[in-house]
This record gives structure tokens, C-alpha cells and sequence, in this order.
């Protein structure tokens, strides 16, 4: 566990006596609870319980309920819901616009939450493999990233094969002679990149961030042709003329949807979650403590919340000025 979250159990136990209480003196607007859905995955979590508690910081009566990520779009829709805090462009965006158009909703802005995907390295390859970050330096290193199993060809840890990866594709458009070899789980990637980087070993993978593996080994991404919608369907749209694919992965937005009479309701609690962004280095930190270093959920959140005080207090002063 890192040092800036060794806290005695009777610290967490007082400092989670002290997320309930408000941080000045704010009066809500109503008692009924601000309702937060908490989805599938712990960063969603951690996103969502951070501007949950700060909502209990300024006096407001809060709820956490598990909520599946695509039925949840309805629930705030329905006002069962109060605000979904991690929409993300890639995955449902059109029920996030069709939740806008019914105008039973309302788009709350970004979370702050950087979404990437592509590939990543160690930075000890930078000497073995001169010209990374740059993609065309993998062209002369291919035979330092074999293994037994592609030899002479480079070796591309991919995603797990049922997530439908398209790196094959991609390889060949860039004119790359690298093997993509699925991994057998996201966990399984993680750990044999964790293991690579401990024995000093030549490793290019396949991964996306957040994540807390940039929290605990600092990945460096390979710098690939920029991604447009004409790449996956022009050939001549990318510096292949002759092959589609010879670019990166989009970048998408993450964004927060809100309860279309959230507020009319808690005008107050609307400005600050309208206000309320987070960071990539925030929410990997604390998703490293939890699934990795096993503290829990709401251990984790009252630590980050009793070491930032400043950040949070920020939000609610420029939520009630």
C-alpha cells in the first residue's frame, strides 16, 4: 500500500464519521436523497462515490444503489435515478442521446475522465528499441519483441479474443510484422505486463486507460497515425494508401447524465455535479487500492477525501457562491 494511504482503522473510522458531515454552512434544498447509481466497474465507482460524498459534505442526504449501466439510463430518465456519473461515448451513447432527446434528461458536460486506448510499452524499451514512441521504430525491432511462439516476427499482446480486437488489421495496414496474440483476460494482460516490467523483458501490449496498471507501472503509449472515421473505411485516408486501418483508436468522451428535474429540486447539488470533474490520475490511484492493495471502497474514498480537502472544497464553494 502506498504511504498516502496508510491509515490506522480508527483514522478511517473517524474520517468516515467525517465525509456525512457538511463542510459549511449550506442549507439543501430537500431531504429526499440524490439518488447515484453505481455500475459495473470499480473506477465508475470511485468517480461516483467521490462527488457522493462531497454532496454529504455539503449537507445533502445521499444513496449509492447498484444500477446496470445500460437499465440506468432509464432509471434517471424515470427520476429514480439522479445522476449517472460515467457515460461513455463508446459504449452507449446513443441511449445517452436518446435519454437527451426525450427531455426526460440532461447532458450534465464531461467527467473529466480521459479515455484511451491503443498500445503501450515499458520505458526501458525506449533504449533497446531507439525511435519509441513513434510506431515506424517498431518496424526495426520486431525481432526484439519475439518470442518462441512468433519468431521472427514481434510479438503485440492483445485484448482477450472475445472482445473482438482488430489488431491483426491494423499490423498489416502499418506495415508492421508483429504477431497479435490474445491475452487470456484483462487481469491475466495486466499481470504478465506487471511481470515483464520486474524482469526488465521487451513487452508491447494492448490496453486502455483508466487503469490502475498507469498508477503502479507508467506505461508509455505508442504514438500511431491519428484516428478519423475515414480510416476504417478510405484507404487513402491514412498513410497506407492501399489498406484501411492504418491509424489509432478514437478517443471518446465521458459525461454524466442527470434527472431532468434534478435542478429545480437541488439547484445547488445540480451546479456542483454539473461543476464536478475528476482525473485519470485520481481515479487509477484510488482503483489501485482497491483492487489491488484490497482496501475498501469506502476506506479508499475517505482517505483520498481527508488527504484533498482543498479539491473538494473548491468544488463546493464554486457550487454555493
Amino acid at each position: 500500500m502506498t504511504k498516502h494511504f496508510q491509515i490506522s482503522t480508527l483514522a478511517i473510522a473517524g474520517l468516515l464519521a467525517l465525509t456525512g458531515a457538511p463542510a459549511a454552512a449550506f442549507e439543501p434544498e430537500s431531504a429526499d436523497p440524490i439518488v447515484l447509481p453505481l455500475n459495473e466497474w470499480t473506477g465508475q465507482h470511485v468517480t461516483t462515490r467521490i462527488a457522493g460524498e462531497t454532496l454529504k459534505k455539503m449537507g445533502y442526504n445521499v444513496e449509492y444503489v447498484t444500477a446496470g449501466y445500460v437499465p440506468q439510463v432509464q432509471g434517471v430518465m424515470d427520476g429514480n435515478l439522479t445522476v449517472a456519473m460515467e457515460i461513455w461515448e463508446q459504449t452507449i451513447q446513443e441511449h445517452f442521446t436518446r435519454a437527451i432527446d426525450s427531455g426526460k434528461a440532461v447532458d450534465l458536460g464531461e467527467t473529466g475522465i480521459d479515455s484511451k486506448e491503443g498500445w503501450i510499452y515499458p520505458a526501458y524499451m525506449e533504449e533497446q528499441c531507439p525511435g519509441l514512441p513513434s510506431y515506424e521504430a517498431l518496424k526495426e525491432c520486431q525481432q526484439i519483441f519475439a518470442t518462441p511462439e512468433t519468431f521472427p516476427k514481434g510479438r503485440l499482446l492483445d485484448y482477450p479474443a472475445d472482445w473482438a480486437p482488430d489488431n491483426d488489421k491494423r499490423l498489416e495496414a502499418l506495415g508492421l510484422d508483429f504477431v497479435a496474440i490474445p491475452s487470456g483476460s484483462e487481469g491475466a494482460a495486466a499481470a504478465e505486463y506487471k511481470a515483464a516490467v520486474a524482469a526488465k523483458r521487451p513487452i508491447v501490449m494492448m490496453f486502455y486507460s483508466p487503469h490502475w496498471l498507469f498508477a503502479e507501472a507508467d506505461p508509455h503509449w505508442v504514438d500511431l497515425p491519428e484516428s478519423t472515421d475515414a480510416c476504417y473505411e478510405d484507404a487513402s485516408a491514412g498513410p497506407n494508401p492501399d489498406a484501411t486501418h492504418d491509424c489509432g483508436w478514437p478517443a471518446g468522451w465521458v459525461r454524466k447524465l442527470a434527472w431532468a428535474g434534478t435542478e429545480e429540486k437541488w439547484p445547488g447539488a445540480y451546479r456542483f455535479l454539473d461543476a464536478f470533474q475528476i482525473d485519470n490520475a485520481i481515479q487509477e490511484q484510488l482503483v489501485l487500492e482497491i483492487d489491488v492493495n484490497g482496501v475498501s471502497q469506502e476506506d479508499a474514498i475517505a482517505a483520498w477525501m481527508e488527504a484533498n480537502t482543498d479539491t473538494w472544497q473548491a468544488w463546493i464553494d464554486a457550487a454555493t457562491e
